[in-house]
C-alpha cells in the first residue's frame, strides 16, 4: 500500500496557491492486477528519519489529496499502488523494495514546500514526484534546486517549470525539475489544431481565475495566429476557484454567442459547470465545447460527466497507442479498480518505474546521478516511447478526440482520437512570432 503520511499543521491559501491521425477502438481482454506481499511496509516508515538506510529506495510524492480536486490526488495513489506492488513483486529496485510516502499539498504552494522539506529532510527520501497545481509548482521548481533534489512533475502543466529562468519573467525551470506529462503548450496546440477542422470562427473562454485559465487562453490564441487559424475571440470569463454558481458567467458567454468555448475549468468545478451550463441549455446554443483538462476527471468523478459529442484532451489515453505496454496497464489497472486509468494515475505510475530505470542504471540513488538519468532520458511506458528535452519536458503527444460514451468499459473515451506530435521544433513553429515560451 502507499503510505499517506500525517500532514503538518497548515492552512490552505487557494487564491495564491492554487492550479491547475484518428484511431478507432475495440475491447480488448482484462488483466489480473498482481498483488505484491510486502507493500505495506510503507506504513511503518512513514515520518521516520533515516530508517530503512540502504535497505530500501523511498520516494516522496506530493498530489492534492482533499478539498475540491482531491480526485486527482486519489488516482496518483491508484498508480503509486500499481508501481510499488509490480516493481516489489518482481525484484524491487536493484533488489530493493520501493517505498512511497504520499503527502497531501492542499492545492497549497506553501504547504507543498513544507512538505517536500519533511520529505527529503526528516524521511530521507531518494526522489520526489506529484504536483497537481501550475501555480504550486511554479513554487516548488526552486525549492527542489536549493534542496539539490529532482523532482518529477506527472500533472502540473505550467510551461514555465520547464522553461529555463530568463527565458520568460515567470520562467523557473532548472535542472532538478523534470516532467513525464505534457504541459499547456503541448495540450493547447492540440486544441488549436482540433480548433482548425472545426466550422466555428468566434470562440470564448470560461477558466479559473488564476495563471493556468489565462495562461490557457493566451497560448490558444497565439497557437491560432500562428496556424492560420480563422477565428476571432470574443467573451472571456474567468470565474474563481470553488465557484458553486456559474449562472452569471455562463449567461454572459450565451450573451455573446459565440460559435465555440474553450474551457479549462478542473475538479469539481468542472463538474459543477457542467450541470449548471446543461441546465441553461449551453449545449443546445454553443456549437462547440473543447474541455482542456476534461478527461482527468470526467473518468473519475461523480458528478457531471463531459457531454458526448463535445471535444477533450488527455494527458494519457487508455487506448492510444495500442501497445502491449499500454494495454496491459489499462487491463491491470480495470481489473483491479473497476475504472479506466486517468492521466493522473498512468503520470503517477510511470514516475516510480522512472526512477527504477534511472537508479538502476546509474547503479545509484545519488542526486547528481538520478538527474543525469533524467536529462535527456529515453523511456517507454503506457503512454508510449518519449524522452526529455532539453529543458526536461517529456515529448509526449498531444491527444485530443470526441466524446463517447463506451458500453463495454461503461465509461466516456475519445473516439475518433487524435494523437498529434507535440515535439520543441513544432511548437516553436506554431507559436510564430509569440513572445510565450514553448517551454520544451
Amino acid at each position: 500500500m502507499v503510505a499517506r503520511s500525517p500532514d503538518n499543521e497548515n492552512k490552505r491559501n487557494r487564491n495564491r496557491d492554487i492550479d491547475a491521425g484518428s484511431e478507432s477502438r475495440s475491447p480488448v481482454g482484462r488483466r489480473r492486477f498482481l498483488q505484491a506481499a510486502g507493500a505495506g511496509a510503507t506504513v511503518a516508515l512513514a515520518g521516520c528519519s533515516g530508517g530503512g538506510g540502504d535497505d530500501v529506495v523511498r520516494l516522496g510524492a506530493t498530489y492534492i489529496l482533499s478539498g475540491f480536486a482531491s480526485l486527482y490526488g486519489e488516482a496518483a495513489e491508484r498508480g503509486i499502488e500499481m508501481a510499488q506492488a509490480e516493481i516489489n513483486d518482481n525484484g524491487g529496485i536493484d533488489g530493493r523494495d520501493v517505498e512511497v510516502i504520499v503527502r497531501d499539498t492542499e492545492a497549497s504552494a506553501d504547504t507543498a514546500i513544507q512538505q517536500m522539506r519533511s520529505l527529503v529532510e526528516e524521511d530521507n527520501v531518494h526522489g520526489l514526484f506529484g504536483l497537481d497545481s501550475s501555480g504550486v509548482a511554479q513554487a516548488v521548481a526552486p525549492q527542489a534546486a536549493q534542496l539539490e533534489m529532482p523532482f518529477m512533475i506527472t500533472h502540473a502543466a505550467t510551461p514555465f517549470v520547464t522553461s529555463p529562468e530568463g527565458e520568460h519573467e515567470d520562467s523557473v525551470g532548472n535542472d532538478y525539475v523534470f516532467r513525464d506529462s505534457n504541459n499547456l503548450t503541448q495540450d493547447i496546440y492540440g486544441a488549436a489544431r482540433t480548433a482548425a477542422e472545426l466550422d466555428a470562427t468566434e470562440w470564448a473562454t470560461i477558466g479559473p481565475d488564476y495563471a493556468f485559465g489565462y495562461e490557457t487562453w493566451d497560448y490558444f490564441q497565439d497557437f491560432c495566429a500562428g496556424l492560420g487559424v480563422d477565428a476571432e475571440f470574443t467573451a472571456e470569463q474567468f470565474p474563481p476557484l470553488e465557484t458553486g454558481d456559474y449562472t452569471p458567467y455562463i449567461s454572459s458567454i450565451l450573451d455573446a454567442e459565440p460559435d465555440a468555448v474553450l474551457t479549462p475549468l478542473w475538479g469539481a468545478d468542472l463538474t459543477t459547470f457542467i450541470g449548471q451550463a446543461e441546465d441553461a441549455g449551453w449545449f443546445d446554443q454553443i456549437d462547440h465545447t473543447l474541455f482542456s483538462v476534461g478527461m482527468g476527471t470526467d473518468l473519475a468523478s461523480d458528478g457531471n460527466p463531459l457531454p458526448e459529442g463535445e471535444y477533450a484532451s488527455t494527458r494519457y489515453d487508455p487506448f492510444a497507442p495500442d501497445t502491449e505496454a499500454n494495454n496491459a496497464f489499462r487491463d491491470a489497472y480495470y481489473e483491479e479498480y473497476d475504472a479506466l486509468p486517468t492521466y493522473n494515475a498512468e503520470g503517477a505510475y510511470r514516475a516510480v518505474y522512472l526512477y527504477k530505470e534511472a537508479i538502476e542504471s546509474s547503479g545509484s540513488t545519488e542526486t547528481s546521478a538520478l538527474v543525469d538519468e533524467f536529462t535527456g532520458m529515453e523511456h517507454s511506458g503506457p503512454v508510449g516511447d518519449y524522452r526529455f528535452s532539453e529543458t526536461n519536458q517529456a515529448t509526449v503527444s498531444s491527444i485530443w478526440g470526441t466524446v463517447t460514451y463506451d458500453d463495454e468499459w461503461e465509461s466516456n473515451v475519445l473516439d475518433p482520437v487524435n494523437v498529434y506530435d507535440a515535439g520543441p521544433d513544432v511548437l516553436s513553429e506554431a507559436l510564430g512570432d509569440s513572445d510565450l515560451p514553448a517551454g520544451i
